[in-house]
């Protein structure tokens, strides 16, 4: 049984709302074209979730039409994975005793049959041998649209449980603990009257549920859900968040929950997930930053030792190594956010059943389709990689992806010597040096502050990798060693981040103003990543100079620039140079405006232009050189849109 945690936990995790019925999956509308259609199909039976917008994707699988748009436009059929017949599998699969799932393949319309269906499934999984059952989810073609889901995955978490599934009604239970009785205690926190919070509750719900830290926040994946589909989505990942506090980092869940809601009931979807969050060994799911950083650089790792052809030549599209290293980051993507819904939902059949190891094959097979599709220099596909960057191609690639789901899984899992030992082993070592912290430091070029030499061992660097949603270990680690050797005393804090706190200034200065120093990290929509070193409180702003008038800038000379991606660099303030005696002429006033910040925007740094400034939403900015820092702009574009704005803050 899982522990519940104190209800003081859940305010981190959810801002509490209520809609439409506790089981929604069976309550949600779609249209009617939609629902004839799919009452005249073998489809999952919670397929209601599904939004119009899919509706015609699901025509065409139904129909076995070309596929067109993102679905396989180079090439491969969205039909051709459609079952035949009453989707019987094939004899290749059903080798040895695999004629015993024979019946799983007949469609169950009624209750009793579902129940006799989802039995057998069961049994045929404990009965058989693993290397069978991995044999017949391998090389069973399903359609998206396949009823036999809703009972197969449900069945294949099932049969990962340690402990068995929660009892029934306790999901339900749960829901209400969390979501029905907070209400009062919300409004009372917000200073309003019940009322009213009840009424924006009810008006919008989805914005009033605020999802926990663990999501991914620029990835929250529906999959065609519809609107109460997708507040379905949410209670799960809500109560997953509430039953489950030591997940710090998984930005796994929210897709896996959405793809579920399509196959099975809202409480099912959150027992199966409960049992990939408790498998042995992280099987399944990443549950800290520091896994999930480990986890692309074991797909980086494995792609350079076994597609070795398919890895050296993506190296043509860049300008470093580090650039390629830095493509790894989303591998998670490629699958879960860029593939079509056809081939998403095959690779997934073989990931609830044999792990992770299921997703490294599968982005390394993809990197060897997109080496093959642009071996020619000439071709549409290098020409993209090399005007939009090797990132935009790889994603418009998998999009488009020119073959079909069984080629995929045949490449995939015909990579050899790739052994659930061997990749073990190489995650294992690559964890240790994690957190054995041997990355301390950056590439040859970056040059160190005269205040951070000899960097101390510290416990607040053992902890560094939990102070960041952006960064990686590696990034904070090397923005690590730039700080005053004082700070790295000092234990980090993540204080402030647009994902869980909004995007205001005015939240941005009571949650920081009185930190000193600060870390100000931002993540612009085109993945640079920059910002600076805050030497001295935000709350400076507000107080008076010797006339009694607010001070404009504020700051000192530690306060120093960084940019992290696409290169890492600092930028420490000019006077450094006087100091130390490479400069001659005197320093002007220009030179010396650190800081500046009122309710309409914030700067740093000043002078023939402005270093950082963002606007009172936290959405815009811009960048240019200053006399203060004597820097290039920090962003290619100059004016930037943010994805992600963070503060660390030390205490």
């Amino acid at each position: 049984m899982i522990r519940r945690p104190p209800r003081s936990t859940l305010f981190p995790y959810t801002t509490l709302f209520r809609s439409g019925s506790l089981y929604g999956p069976s309550q949600v509308k779609m249209t009617e074209s939609l629902s004839q259609h799919l009452s005249r199909r073998d489809s999952c039976p919670f397929q209601p979730h599904v939004g119009p917008a899919a509706s015609a994707f699901l025509l065409v699988e139904a129909t076995g039409g070309s596929g067109g748009g993102g679905y396989g436009s180079g090439g491969g059929r969205a039909g051709s994975v459609v079952s035949k017949g009453n989707g019987s599998p094939s004899k290749a699969a059903m080798g040895g005793n695999l004629a015993e799932l024979q019946d799983l393949l007949k469609a169950g319309k009624s209750k009793e049959q579902g129940k006799r269906r989802r039995s057998s499934v069961r049994y045929a999984i404990l009965q058989l041998f693993p290397s069978q059952v991995k044999t017949f989810v391998r090389e069973n073609d399903w359609s998206p649209t396949n009823s036999i889901r809703s009972h197969l995955w449900f069945e294949l978490c099932r049969h990962h449980s340690t402990d068995g599934m929660s009892s029934e009604g306790f999901y339900s239970e749960t829901v209400d603990q969390v979501f029905g009785r907070n209400q009062i205690m919300l409004a009372v926190m917000q200073s309003r009257t019940l009322g009213q919070c009840v009424k924006e509750i009810e008006e919008r719900p989805e914005e009033c549920a605020h999802l926990p830290s663990f999501v991914d926040q620029v990835n929250v994946l529906s999959y065609f859900l519809t609107e109460k589909g997708n507040l379905a989505a949410r209670r799960v990942i809500c109560v997953l968040g509430y039953t489950h506090p030591d997940i710090t980092y998984c930005p796994g869940l929210y897709p896996l929950t959405s793809l579920f809601l399509h196959y099975m009931s809202e409480e099912d979807a959150y027992n199966s997930l409960c049992t990939l969050v408790r498998s042995r060994q992280g099987k399944f799911l990443h549950q800290t930053k520091l896994g999930y950083e480990a986890a692309w650089r074991t797909v980086y790792t494995l792609t350079k030792k076994h597609a070795k052809a398919a890895f050296a030549h993506l190296g043509k599209f860049v300008k470093t190594s580090d650039q390629v290293e830095r493509l790894f980051e989303s591998w998670y993507w490629w699958i879960f956010k860029y593939l079509p819904f056809t081939h998403l939902v095959r690779v997934v059949d073989c990931y609830l059943y044999e792990g992770k190891k299921v997703l490294y094959r599968v982005a390394m097979a993809l990197v060897m389709l997109f080496a093959k599709q642009s071996a020619k220099m000439d071709s549409v596909l290098s020409q993209e990689a090399l005007n939009f960057g090797l990132r935009q191609a790889i994603q418009k690639f998998c999009q488009d992806i020119p073959v079909t789901p069984s080629k995929l899984l045949k490449i995939a899992f015909g990579i050899r010597s790739l052994s659930q030992k061997n990749i073990n082993n190489i995650l294992l070592r690559i964890e240790m040096g994690l957190k054995s912290r041997t990355l301390i430091t950056g590439p040859a070029s970056i040059k160190r502050s005269f205040s951070s030499e000899g960097l101390p061992t510290s416990q607040s660097q053992i902890n560094i990798h939990m102070s960041s949603h952006t960064l990686t270990v590696r990034e904070l680690l090397t923005l690590w060693s730039w700080l005053p050797t004082r700070v790295t005393m000092y234990q980090p804090e993540l204080v402030y981040t647009t994902e869980e706190h909004g995007c205001s200034l005015l939240t941005f200065y009571s949650r920081v103003q009185n930190y000193e120093p600060t870390l100000l990290i931002i993540k612009t929509t085109d993945d640079e990543i920059f910002g600076a070193y805050c030497s001295t409180k935000w709350s400076e702003k507000d107080t008076k100079g010797e006339t009694g008038q607010k001070r404009t800038y504020f700051g000192t000379g530690e306060t120093f620039l960084f940019t992290i991606n696409p290169e890492m660099r600092k930028y420490p303030w000019v006077g450094l140079r006087h100091q130390e005696g490479s400069e001659t002429t005197a320093l002007k006033h220009s030179a010396e405006l650190f800081m500046a910040a009122d309710n309409k925007m914030l700067t740093i740094g000043g002078g023939s232009g402005q270093a950082i400034w963002i606007d009172e939403n936290i959405r815009f900015g811009g960048t240019s050189r200053c006399d203060t820092f004597d820097n290039p702009p920090l962003s290619e574009s100059r004016n930037f849109e943010c994805k992600v704005v963070e503060v660390i803050g030390f205490k």
